[in-house]
């Protein structure tokens, strides 16, 4: 996860003309290696994110934990502390201050396991409903498959995929990815993008906008536990 970067200095002097181009892409290189670390973005920690926690010599202290959608974790002898949106460095700084109360010297170790921000969330019948893993080109069909695909009486008719737009609105769109609306030109696949939620409906939903009404009141369960998830995650922009 970390880099580093060196200082390289450059020769003066001219370049002649069969050297123009390895000039340039040494240049280039230069540039990049001499780039100082701190002015590098640096990631932040966000819901769902899973984190371990080590404190050398003190093996008590270890431990992995999960971002709860509260943006909090629970440290041993220290309680709830609020993550989300913190660095890694900055949560090292944290726990070495808070565990010092406790140990002497304590050397912490923060590392980020999993990132939740390179996951979609299938729901709906599918075999196994939850986080999947994002990707790279990945569809919302190769999603569905990859929650273990749909089970029967799915209807892949009227899948729903739920996306915040810019302004963080969540928006809702029906795809039709049954095979035979390949033969007619109705198959509407699409790209996954990191956050979406995917539905596998049981009957078909003719009205996305009341649909959209209902996942907003709660009478679906787990889109309610992820829209307060985001809900607490949009408090705190990256």
């Amino acid at each position: 996860m970390l880099g580093c970067a060196g200082t390289r200095s450059s020769r003066s002097g001219n370049v002649d003309h069969l050297n123009t181009t390895a000039g340039l892409a040494h240049k280039d290189t230069t540039i990049l290696a001499s780039a100082s670390s701190a002015t590098r973005p640096e990631y932040r920690i966000g819901i769902l994110d899973e984190l371990e926690i080590r404190v050398r010599y003190h093996e008590r202290l270890n431990g992995v934990v999960k971002v709860r959608p509260d943006g909090r974790i629970t440290l041993e002898d220290v309680g709830d502390v609020y993550v989300a949106d913190m660095a890694p460095s900055e949560l090292d700084s944290f726990v070495t201050k808070a565990y010092s109360a406790v140990v002497h010297a304590p050397e912490v170790t923060v590392i980020v396991r999993s990132f939740a921000g390179l996951a979609v969330y299938v729901f709906g019948e599918v075999d196994r409903p939850g986080i999947v893993e994002l990707k790279p080109r990945m569809t919302v069909l190769q999603a569905i498959t990859a929650a273990s695909g749909p089970i029967r009486g799915a209807k892949l008719s009227s899948v729903i995929l739920l996306r915040r737009d810019t302004a963080g609105a969540l928006q809702a769109t029906r795809l039709n990815l049954k095979q035979s609306a390949i033969k007619d030109g109705a198959y509407q696949d699409m790209y996954i993008q990191p956050e979406d939620i995917v539905y596998v409906p049981k009957t078909f939903i003719a009205n996305v906008n009341d649909f959209l009404t209902q996942v907003y009141d709660g009478l679906f369960p787990p889109f309610d536990i992820y829209l307060r998830a985001l809900r607490e995650y949009n408090r705190n922009p990256r």
